[in-house]
C-alpha cells in the first residue's frame, strides 16, 4: 500500500526458520489438511490466501473493519481531517463506483482526507482510506486518482494486513519443532524451502496483488488502468530532481560547515599560543597586541562557526522535509520495469490482447482466482 502503519516485524532468519520448522513437523505428522492450510495462512499458498480473502463472510469482514475503526482515532490523532463537502462527496463517488465492481461491493468503504502537504494514501486493513490532500492536489486526472483508491481498496479487499499478520506467530512455535526440523533427511527440500522463503517477500507480493487488483476494479470502473502508472512514473522523476537539488544544497553547507570547524580550531590554537605568550611576558605590548588580535579572531570564528552550522541545520531540515513530504508514496511504491510490465500485462490481457501465459508470474496466479470469484 503506498503508507501503512508500521508494524513490528520478526528478523527474517527468524521467519525462515518458523517456516522450515513448520513445514517439517506437518510433513512428518501427516496432517495433510492442516498442512494445506497453514501453508496458505503463511503465504506459501498465495492464490488460496487471495481467494479466501475475497470471499470473506460478512462476520470476517465485521471483525475487520472493528479493528480498522480501533486505529483510526490513532491514525487521525493530530491530523486535520478536510470537510470540503465537495471534495469528499467527488472521492466517496469514486470509492462507490470502484466499490460496485469489486469483490466487496457490500462493503461500505469510506473516504478520510487529511490535510497535509504530504503525498501519500493508506488502508489500515478494513474499509477506511485514507488520502492526503497533497495527493489529491497532485493527481492529474480522476484516472489516476481512482487507480489509487482501488490499489488501497485493493488491500483492503485483499486482506493484506490480516495475511502478513499472521506470519507473525512463527518464532514462538520454533523451540519446541527444532529438534524435529534437525532430523529431516530431505536436504533438497529444505534447502528449497529456504531460498523460496527468503525471496518470498510477503509485503512486496501484497502490493503487486493491490496493483492487479486496481488494474482490474478501474477497468470494470471504466477508468484507464494505466493512468495509475502514470502517476508513479512522474513521482519518480519529481522525487529524483527534487533529491538531487536538496541533496547539492545539503552537501555545500556541511562542506562550508566543516571548514569553518577546521577555522575555529586553528582559531582556538592561535589563541592558546597568545595567551600562553602573555602569561610569560606579562608586560610585553606585542604579547598583548598579539592576545586581543587572536581573541578577536577566535569570537569572531565561533560567531562565523555557529552561522554556518545554522545554514547547515536548515539546508538539511529543507531536505528532510522535502524527503518526507513527497517519497513515502515513492519508498513503498517505486515505479519499477517489474510493476509497470505488471500493470500493462495486467491490462492488456483484460482487453484480450495478450494469453495469460504471456504476463508476469504474479498475475499468473491472481487472475484466475479473480475470474473464478467473479464480482
Amino acid at each position: 500500500m503506498i503508507s501503512r502503519r508500521k508494524r513490528y516485524r520478526f528478523p527474517e532468519a527468524q521467519r525462515i526458520t518458523g517456516v522450515i520448522i513448520l513445514w517439517t513437523f506437518l510433513s512428518l505428522v501427516g496432517c495433510s489438511s492442516v498442512f494445506q492450510q497453514v501453508k496458505t495462512s503463511l503465504g506459501l499458498n498465495p492464490e488460496q490466501g487471495l481467494e479466501m480473502a475475497l470471499t470473506r463472510t460478512p462476520a470476517q469482514w465485521e471483525e475487520a473493519k472493528a479493528r480498522a475503526a480501533a486505529v483510526d482515532p490513532k491514525v487521525t490523532k493530530g491530523m486535520k481531517l478536510n470537510r470540503d463537502p465537495a471534495l469528499n462527496k467527488r472521492l466517496q463517488t469514486m470509492v462507490d463506483r470502484l466499490r460496485a465492481v469489486s469483490h466487496a461491493s457490500q462493503i461500505p468503504f469510506r473516504v478520510k482526507i487529511i490535510e497535509s502537504e504530504q503525498i501519500n494514501a493508506f488502508n489500515t486493513g478494513g474499509e477506511l482510506v485514507y488520502v492526503y490532500t497533497g495527493l489529491i492536489n497532485d493527481v492529474k486526472s480522476d484516472d489516476e486518482l481512482a487507480g489509487i483508491l482501488a490499489h488501497e481498496m485493493g488491500h483492503g479487499i485483499g486482506a493484506h494486513l490480516q495475511r502478513e499478520q499472521r506470519s507473525m506467530f512463527l518464532p514462538s512455535i520454533g523451540a519446541a519443532l527444532t529438534s524435529i526440523a534437525l532430523q529431516n533427511k530431505n536436504a533438497d527440500q529444505v534447502i528449497g524451502l529456504v531460498n523460496q522463503a527468503a525471496s518470498s517477500g510477503y509485503s512486496r507480493r501484497h502490493e503487486r496483488e493491490a496493483d492487479i487488483l486496481a488494474v482490474v476494479y478501474t477497468y470494470r470502473a471504466g477508468y484507464n488502468p494505466l493512468s495509475f502508472e502514470d502517476f508513479f512514473q512522474r513521482i519518480r522523476k519529481r522525487a529524483d530532481q527534487v533529491k538531487q537539488k536538496k541533496e547539492k544544497g545539503l552537501r555545500k553547507n556541511y562542506v562550508a560547515y566543516q571548514q569553518t570547524a577546521q577555522n575555529l580550531e586553528r582559531k582556538k590554537k592561535d589563541f592558546a599560543i597568545s595567551n600562553s605568550n602573555l602569561q610569560k611576558h606579562p608586560h610585553s605590548r606585542q604579547a598583548r597586541n598579539q592576545f586581543q588580535r587572536t581573541r578577536v579572531n577566535l569570537q569572531k570564528g565561533k560567531k562565523e562557526h555557529d552561522r554556518q552550522y545554522m545554514r547547515y541545520q536548515e539546508s538539511y531540515q529543507s531536505y528532510a522535509q522535502a524527503v518526507s513530504q513527497l517519497f513515502p508514496i515513492f519508498q513503498s511504491h517505486p515505479a519499477d520495469p517489474e510493476r509497470v510490465d505488471i500493470i500493462t500485462s495486467t491490462y492488456q490481457y483484460l482487453k484480450g490482447e495478450i494469453p495469460l501465459a504471456q504476463t508476469p508470474s504474479s498475475v499468473q496466479y491472481i487472475m484466475p482466482v479473480v475470474e473464478k470469484i467473479g464480482r
